[in-house]
């Protein structure tokens, strides 16, 4: 049975509707414009029961939004990834992928993340907050792992004083 009713000028989630389409089928079809600018032939019952609700737009949206929930590791328009989520992914690596040079200062000396960072990059920016322009991630503890109680956000001035050093020496000064 066709619907009777005129949906013309009302809006059901982010579709206006513009004017009837024609359908050679029973069912109505209404010419819709998206909030997003596109518009959409949709059929009556969708529009009315909130199945349709946008161009598919809102759609993408949602999926996007569930797969970069803090926003971090986005290439949107090109973008890399910011600089907080960089050193966090940065963190793991060094101490899980052995095909890494540097593994072997990192994981290959024991030092791990935290179970708490591995889970997510959500955790860690609730703990570290987010990376201060010219400030990396340190360990405090050098021998330490990676964990809230023993990391923070350091120049390289900082790190550089707190580097382990293979060579020690001691400079004996004599008094003439």
């Amino acid at each position: 049975m066709p619907f009777k009713s005129n949906l013309i000028g009302k809006k059901f989630g982010r579709l206006f509707v513009e004017s009837k389409a024609p359908s050679k089928y029973k069912t109505s079809y209404w010419n819709c414009r998206c909030d997003c600018g596109v518009t959409k032939t949709v059929q009556s019952s969708a529009l009315i029961q909130g199945a349709t609700k946008s161009c598919g737009c809102l759609q993408r949206e949602m999926v996007t939004a569930r797969k970069f929930k803090h926003g971090h590791n986005t290439r949107a328009n090109g973008a890399l990834p910011s600089r907080t989520y960089q050193s966090w992914l940065s963190m793991i690596q060094r101490c899980t992928n052995q095909n890494l040079k540097c593994y072997k200062y990192y994981g290959g000396r024991g030092i791990t993340v935290c179970e708490r960072w591995r889970q997510s990059f959500e955790n860690f920016i609730e703990d570290m907050g987010e990376r201060p322009p010219g400030l990396s991630l340190e360990r405090i503890n050098n021998d330490g792992h990676y964990e809230p109680s023993n990391c923070k956000w350091a120049t390289r001035a900082e790190q550089h004083r707190n580097q382990r050093h293979g060579n020690r020496y001691t400079v004996k000064h004599h008094n003439s």
